[in-house]
């Protein structure tokens, strides 16, 4: 018997915040990918995603209305769009919750665009991606 190790290098990016800014972030994605001559695989956006398709999903957002406001997603919902990288988002304190509470579990939001849900291990590749919201979890438990 042969063993061999095997190193497997995965580019991932990591934003905070996005609040809707997603051809800026795909954007600056890219701009690293060319600077630095590699190929990010995922990315993962960790909060605030603003997942709003539409005026109607604006209500549900918890933001003063000077804030609510269609920003980039609409595009990528439709289809218009596509994202350029798989792009793994958790939720925020400012997000649609009513296109989010219909995805507990999570689910795919646009081509290639993927909400975590409330809690969520997610295999990507070679890795395993644990997603724990606990205000969301209790949210949700005070609810039932």
């Amino acid at each position: 018997h042969v063993l061999a190790h095997l190193t497997v290098v995965m580019w991932i990016a990591v934003e905070g915040c996005c609040h809707g800014d997603l051809d800026t972030i795909y954007a600056t994605v890219q701009q690293g990918e060319q600077a630095r001559g590699i190929k990010v695989e995922l990315l993962l956006i960790c909060g605030d995603f603003q997942a709003v398709r539409n005026h109607d999903d604006l209500g549900g957002m918890a933001v003063p209305p000077k804030y609510q406001e269609l920003k980039d997603f609409p595009e990528y919902y439709s289809g218009r769009k596509r994202a350029p990288v798989t792009t793994i988002f958790v939720g925020g304190n400012h997000e649609a919750a009513h296109h989010l509470h219909e995805l507990p579990y999570g689910g795919w939001v646009a081509p290639n665009i993927y909400y975590a849900g409330f809690s969520n291990v997610i295999r990507f590749k070679v890795c395993l991606i644990c997603i724990f919201a606990c205000l969301q979890l209790c949210l949700l438990w005070k609810n039932c």
